[in-house]
């Protein structure tokens, strides 16, 4: 006989996983014909039948202690039943399952319609950047971004630097005659405005020829406003220089000392897109700055042009009504408050069952506490929590708080921002939802099989990764501290993880070999040897270990599919203990039948039930 005080709990990972009594439980989460209830007849080796806690403790059976304990076993096997169990045996529709599916469908398309029309913003935003360095930048081009880079965007004379930045300010003095695109200065007349042009820089001399640097004051950030001399467009811009601007100002440029400086422009710009309901125009002032960074005093000023764009409101007078565009647009708003009623109807019933579940378990505990003394632990009792539908919820909440934003996006009342965070929301919720399928999927049990592995596993797989994060850290850092002066590939610690990681997945390994700046001959042997043992640790032994872990896992799995395992719980000792009554559909009587529609379901599976019954006579 089995004492429920007597149970060993090995934890909340690995509760029985090492005993191997033939012994089917109830309540084994792998579902399927070989692990029904009728497993009540199994037998351990050498300890005898699983009968009940009463026998066991050798309480005096009364008629409050039986009814209590036929009375809970009830609610415990009809909470522990899949939704196709219920549906099979209680009638209960599987509502959650439904709205989940559908809930699967409008999601998918909303975040599909959403992605082309991201993309096809952050391109026009990209494309809008690109066209203003071309126009801008001297010698700009697009191949300073390729990989491996030939060197960044720079200046390296004094001559080419107000060469430079003379340029940068002539075509904007042009730009609105000059440029494809419709772009115009920041004011309401379409004016040329004000630029201003700021530097940073040490007070004080370099003296190279005898090593002496005189520095008085920490840095200081002076700046001065170009003033809209000449009308834009006006060929007098051309004859204008910097360099006897700033003379005529009062400023002055030590390039020795500089620290960066920075020129910034004000632009309006309107996309037009095909004026119908869902690329509508948008109008965004743009700040621009192009900035000469001289931080690393090492002979080169690198130049980047930066801009921020903030949406405001066009002034659009159009007579092109596309009656077609309306409907499709009204779709869409339609489409995007499906996804939200769905998605508060699936929270509303997945919080409800999280609910029940905590109610039972809080009743179970009180069950065993006073008629069996015995003190449920907290790994069983979160057994009753069903963290898949924790996994539902917060997904419905991302896919809910993501169609907001969406409708203020489409009613243009969103910053171009939001677009980003949009992407996050509905991604991510999307993903989540997607994930919650695996929960309708474990009912089956080839695919529950794989389902509990990677369950199971899980412990184990987070320890190893524990040790396997702490190998690459080490290499993060042993491989950045030496290779990062001779290797653009590990300039810096984030790009360092990246490419360790990359290799370790078979990824670019020729490049991070070829790329190495072989002048120094220790530098060369170590990079070699180093990336050898990383590759043969990580990708023969580490990696080989961790599928190892899992094949181990899954191992379990299948002889536990095939023996079966004894009950290792509370709970499922006390459901083992008797069979549960059989379930006669046609009498099952339904708790909700209160309207007229559970009524109608409940008349249409009973007809069911009798016209199958009547076909196997």
């Amino acid at each position: 006989m089995v004492n429920p005080n007597n149970i060993n709990h090995e934890g909340c990972g690995n509760r029985g996983a090492d005993r191997q009594m033939p012994y089917e439980s109830p309540y084994v989460e792998i579902s399927g014909d070989n692990f029904r209830r009728s497993s009540i007849n199994s037998v351990y080796e050498d300890r005898g039948s699983v009968n009940s806690f009463l026998e066991e403790a050798e309480i005096i059976s009364n008629d409050d202690i039986t009814t209590a304990s036929n009375q809970m076993r009830k609610k415990l096997t009809s909470f522990f039943m899949n939704p196709i169990e219920k549906w099979k045996q209680r009638g209960r529709f599987p509502w959650k399952l439904c709205v989940q599916v559908v809930n699967i469908v409008l999601a998918t398309i909303q975040v599909n319609l959403f992605g082309s029309h991201s993309f096809g913003y952050m391109q026009q935003h990209l494309d809008m950047t690109t066209a203003i360095s071309r126009i801008l930048l001297k010698d700009w081009n697009v191949d300073v971004a390729v990989y491996p880079p030939n060197g960044p965007y720079a200046v390296y004379t004094i001559p080419d630097f107000y060469d430079h930045i003379d340029n940068v300010i002539k075509k904007y003095t042009q730009i609105d005659s000059l440029a494809i695109g419709p772009f115009g200065y920041d004011n309401n007349d379409n004016n040329l405005t004000a630029m201003d042009f700021c530097i940073s820089q040490y007070d004080g001399q370099v003296f190279a020829a005898n090593h002496t640097i005189q520095v008085s004051d920490l840095p200081e950030e002076r700046c001065v406003t170009i003033p809209p001399l000449y009308p834009s467009g006006d060929p007098q811009w051309e004859n204008f220089s910097m360099s006897s601007f700033l003379e005529q100002s009062n400023h002055s440029l030590n390039f020795k000392t500089l620290i960066n400086a920075s020129l910034k422009l004000k632009l309006k710009t309107i996309f037009i897109k095909s004026l119908n309901k869902l690329d509508f125009p948008e109008c965004y002032r743009l700040k621009l700055l192009v900035k000469y960074d001289n931080t690393e005093h090492d002979g080169q000023l690198v130049i980047k042009l930066t801009i921020r764009s903030t949406k405001f409101g066009c002034h659009v007078k159009s007579k092109i009504e596309d009656q077609g565009e309306t409907i499709y647009y009204m779709l869409r708003q339609i489409l995007n408050i499906s996804v939200i009623i769905f998605c508060v109807i699936s929270a509303i019933l997945c919080a409800r069952s999280l609910y029940a579940g905590y109610k039972l378990a809080k009743e179970t505990y009180n069950f065993f506490k006073q008629y069996y003394q015995k003190e449920i632990s907290f790994c069983e009792l979160l057994d009753f929590i069903d963290f898949w539908y924790v996994n539902i919820i917060v997904s419905d909440i991302m896919l809910i708080s993501g169609s907001l934003v969406k409708m203020q996006i489409e009613e243009r009342s969103a910053e171009g921002s939001e677009y980003a965070r949009c992407s996050i929301l509905l991604g991510v919720g999307n993903l989540f939802i997607w994930i919650g399928i695996l929960r309708y999927l474990g009912f089956f049990p080839k695919y529950n099989m794989l389902i509990l592995t990677v369950k199971r596993a899980l412990p184990n797989v987070l320890r190893f990764l524990v040790c396997a994060v702490l190998l690459f850290v080490g290499s993060c850092f042993c491989s950045w501290i030496v290779l990062s002066p001779y290797h653009i590939k590990f300039r810096t610690l984030s790009r360092t993880a990246e490419c360790l990681f990359s290799i370790m997945n078979g990824d670019d390994m020729f490049a991070t070999f070829a790329l190495l700046d072989t002048r120094l001959n220790l530098i060369w042997w170590f990079s070699r040897l180093f990336l050898y043992a990383f590759l043969v640790v990580f990708i023969y032994i580490v990696v080989s270990l961790f599928i190892s872990v899992i094949m181990d896992t899954f191992e379990t799995i299948k002889h536990i599919y095939v023996y079966g395992a004894p009950p290792h719980t509370t709970v499922e000792t006390f459901l083992a203990s008797e069979p549960p009554p059989p379930v006669n559909p046609l009498s099952f009587s339904s708790e909700n039948s209160v309207n007229s529609f559970i009524k109608f379901w409940d008349w249409l599976r009973n007809t069911w039930y009798v016209y199958r019954n009547r076909g196997r006579l």
